[in-house]
């Protein structure tokens, strides 16, 4: 599958539509994604729910793998750490960029930046596993 498919398919994802997630790049082990805070992504105290920061926080790292894999490989989360710097009002555009710190032939490591506003609000490392999937 080409690495527009596989973002395509990432994008088209039920959860990250009910997030908002607008568009996904992809390019040279780097990954940018946008979206708006509100309606689901919006916590009780009106500000950006911290689970959705770090669930794309983990998406755009996996975006930004992607341009590096091969067809045949694909690769999940091994381990994620977030420091959420500050909060983020409704109504506000969230833009999540991801770059890739190593990549070895098992283990890749991410680091992943949150801002809006012209603001840093959160910082993520993401450590995937590159797994090869096969068919049962």
């Amino acid at each position: 599958m080409s690495l527009d498919a596989r973002l395509q398919s990432v994008i088209h994802h039920p959860l990250h539509q009910s997030l908002g997630v607008r568009d996904i790049q992809a390019e040279d082990g780097c990954g940018r994604l946008e979206f708006t805070a509100d309606g689901l992504t919006i916590n009780p105290a009106g500000m950006l729910h911290g689970g959705v920061i770090y669930t794309l926080a983990d998406v755009c790292a996996y975006a930004g793998l992607l341009s590096k894999l091969a067809p045949n490989q694909e690769a999940v989360t091994h381990d994620l750490h977030v420091s959420v710097l500050r909060p983020v009002p409704s109504g506000q555009t969230v833009t999540v960029q991801s770059e890739i710190r190593r990549l070895g032939r098992a283990i890749c490591f991410l680091d992943v930046s949150v801002e809006s506003g012209g603001k840093l609000v959160a910082t993520a490392r993401v450590t995937k596993s590159i797994i090869t999937p096969t068919l049962a």
